[in-house]
């Protein structure tokens, strides 16, 4: 029997493409964006890792731990996880969609394509394909991995849907400007000024960096207390009338003090309503609030209650119609 020519290109753009796909649907799992440029580099690197089948020297890279390495590297360049955490999560969900993806390439082989076993050779469609063996133990131990994988992934979606119910496009206008970004309404956030019952959104301070006074965010670059600092700060009057110290309480009883401004007016938008609310105060929060940068803001639920200030444009535009 003639043995077939295997192109190493060819193979290459094979595994490249395969790669890309799984890229693909971890993201999707993940609720993740993928770069171009990302995919494209985690998809060359696992495309080249295929190529060491063909070579009897890069034998010692056929390994499990070499395995592991190379796809926590795609998983790195492809996602960018930030914190362990969520490391292992982009982790498991990309194996989850090697295994769906590699599960439906050989269903469907086997169901469409013309199989048969010649002199211990197996023949599709007349061709010799090479077929690795298979344990059982292997076998029975990727079907519960698969289903924990499957349900950590399903119950993922169905919290990341939950959660986008409650997504909010959120623009901030501070006098002539504006900062637009993504908030999530907390039912539970009950935070508000003692003094004047003011609700509080808290928000990630990056936010207003370029409109907030040079000295004050110095400050918070460097970390520091601002409830002990902030009449020390040197800035205009005006700003010193905007600002408060909201003191709150977080998770596990701790205690402390929160920088919050005034801001002009801030504006809620979803796909059917619009609330546009004067009253209410920005917290100044010194760290991320999302791990995975998909919201920036925690929002107050009066701001869309009616409470004070609160507009309902929306339903005067239906009323109008």
């Amino acid at each position: 029997m003639k043995l077939p020519v295997v192109y190493l290109d060819v193979i290459w753009l094979l595994n490249f493409g395969v790669d890309g796909f799984i890229l693909l649907v971890t993201a999707f799992l993940a609720r993740r964006r993928l770069k171009w440029w990302r995919t494209i580099g985690a998809s060359a690197i696992g495309a080249s890792y295929a190529l060491f089948l063909f070579f009897p020297a890069m034998s010692a890279f056929l390994t499990f731990f070499s395995k592991l390495l190379f796809s926590i590297l795609m998983v790195w360049i492809a996602f960018r996880p930030k914190g362990l955490f969520d490391f292992g999560k982009m982790l498991g969900l990309f194996y989850l969609a090697s295994f769906l993806t590699g599960g439906a390439a050989y269903a469907v082989n086997n169901f469409f394509g013309s199989v048969s076993v010649q002199n211990g050779l197996v023949l599709v469609h007349g061709s010799a394909v090479w077929l690795q063996q298979t344990k059982l133990w292997l076998v029975l131990l990727a079907l519960p991995v698969t289903w924990l994988l499957g349900k950590s992934a399903w119950n993922r979606l169905v919290r990341s849907k939950q959660r986008e119910m409650n997504f909010w496009e959120v623009e901030v206008q501070l006098g002539e400007e504006s900062v637009t970004f993504t908030g999530l309404l907390d039912t539970g956030n009950a935070l508000t000024d003692p003094l004047s019952r003011t609700p509080v959104m808290v928000a990630d301070w990056e936010l207003f960096a370029a409109l907030l006074p040079a000295e004050l965010t110095e400050e918070l670059k460097k970390g520091s207390d601002i409830s002990m600092s902030l009449g020390e700060i040197e800035m205009e009057d005006d700003w010193h009338a905007k600002f408060r110290l909201v003191p709150y309480r977080g998770v596990g009883g701790t205690m402390g003090m929160l920088l919050a401004f005034k801001p002009s007016q801030v504006t809620l938008r979803s796909q059917e309503q619009e609330h546009a609310c004067t009253r209410v105060l920005i917290g100044l929060n010194p760290k991320a609030l999302a791990a995975d940068g998909s919201y920036r803001a925690i929002l107050h639920p009066s701001m869309i209650e009616g409470d004070g200030d609160v507009r309902e444009e929306w339903k005067a535009d239906s009323a109008a119609s």
